[in-house]
């Protein structure tokens, strides 16, 4: 039980230690684009809800999470639609009840670095990314600007942030460019439908927190919003972060930091328990010794019981046997004259000639002799290991 007490302490220990540290330690930076106006994440919108309130005097600002074909019962004519995501892909009914709010006399303000589907091509909108374009030497430069066609002035931007821009030879004719970049490619753009207006962006990221800090570009994003009119807005982050909704309890609690901290420290609590309990409580487990290899005893067995015979004559049998055996499997010798053999042994394996022809003559004079001496078996033993060892 001690044992066990040690261990609960230590792991409660480690799990007040991390629980307090995610929830008072400093947060980091989430650099991916969420465009929420609640995050003030570099590539969030908190700084933009702020002006916003500013360009829109008195007037309501109304976020949500819900398509615009799911907000078309509240969305009243004259008034604005906002949408600012990395893509905007809405669907065919969405892009039906949006052409028709337009047309009806709304105004909709949408940023985006891409368009798809029906609503990219009902409006024939086509955009290009400068990083990718032959023609235009973006790497000598790092940012670059954009400019409002009625002011002329430049708005600085990291390069990369801004590079998407509208393909002019798609475009519906009447359109109105607001905004271009350092290439006078359009960025903003104006295009009249019935009633009502769209004002299209290409560069979303330059509405975020990480440039809004900047008086300067502070002026651009007022005046690119000031082209709609003074109505309340309807502002839907679902073209970039979809509902937001938690729809189990686990994908809440991995969304919530302490919560989420809180879970991966109690499940890797839990392993460590199993593990060291299981290996507390394990049963001993016996060592079985392997098989002994008793070849090796065999032989030697064998060895002796020729040696103390001394029957010199048939140990020097079986060694020449065996030496010719690997003669045979290693060197891919067999069946050649004594004298021929020699030659070739001697070349595989870079003895001298006059050592093999002895090897092979001390060979020939055992085979032919009825008995040989102990002094006889120890000289074929010295001569063979010379080739027995050699890789």
């Amino acid at each position: 039980m001690k044992g066990e007490k040690k261990y609960i302490i230590i792991l409660s220990l480690i799990f007040i230690g991390f629980v307090s540290f995610q929830l008072w330690g400093p947060k980091p930076l989430n650099w991916n684009p969420t465009y929420l106006p609640k995050d003030k994440n570099p590539f969030g919108n908190y700084l933009l809800n702020q002006v916003i309130r500013d360009v829109f005097p008195s007037k309501s600002i109304s976020h949500s999470n819900f398509t615009i074909y799911e907000l078309q019962d509240s969305i009243s004519d004259q008034e604005n639609i906002i949408s600012i995501s990395d893509k905007f892909t809405p669907d065919n009914e969405t892009v039906k009840v949006l052409m028709d709010k337009v047309h009806r006399g709304a105004h909709a303000f949408i940023s985006a670095g891409r368009f798809s589907g029906s609503f990219r091509d009902t409006l024939h909108l086509s955009t290009k990314d400068l990083m990718f374009e032959q023609n235009i030497d973006m790497a000598t430069i790092d940012t670059s600007f954009l400019k409002m066609s009625h002011s002329g002035r430049d708005y600085y931007y990291q390069k990369d942030h801004i590079s998407y821009y509208f393909f002019k030879d798609s475009l519906l004719y009447g359109y109105q460019t607001l905004a271009t970049n350092a290439f006078k490619k359009p960025v903003t753009i104006k295009i009249p439908w019935g009633s009502g207006y769209f004002v299209l962006n290409s560069t979303p990221l330059a509405f975020t927190n990480n440039y809004m800090v900047s008086e300067q570009n502070h002026e651009l994003i007022s005046s690119t919003l000031s082209y709609l009119p003074i109505e309340k807005v309807w502002w839907t982050s679902y073209y970039q972060v979809g509902r937001l909704e938690s729809s189990t309890p686990l994908r809440f609690i991995l969304k919530t930091d302490a919560l989420r901290w809180a879970y991966y420290l109690t499940i890797i609590g839990l392993l460590f328990f199993i593990v060291f309990e299981g290996k507390r409580k394990q049963r001993i487990i016996p060592i079985v010794s392997p098989l002994a290899n008793t070849t090796m005893e065999f032989v030697q067995t064998i060895g002796n019981l020729y040696w103390q015979a001394k029957d010199y004559k048939a140990i020097a049998n079986k060694k020449i046997l065996y030496f010719l055996d690997r003669v045979r499997s290693k060197y891919y010798l067999m069946h050649e004259p004594d004298d021929r053999l020699a030659q070739l042994l001697a070349k595989k394996t870079g003895q001298r000639i006059e050592e093999t022809q002895k090897l092979f003559s001390l060979i020939k004079v055992i085979q032919s002799s009825p008995t040989i001496s102990a002094q006889m078996l120890s000289d074929l033993s010295k001569e063979m290991d010379k080739y027995n060892y050699k890789n």
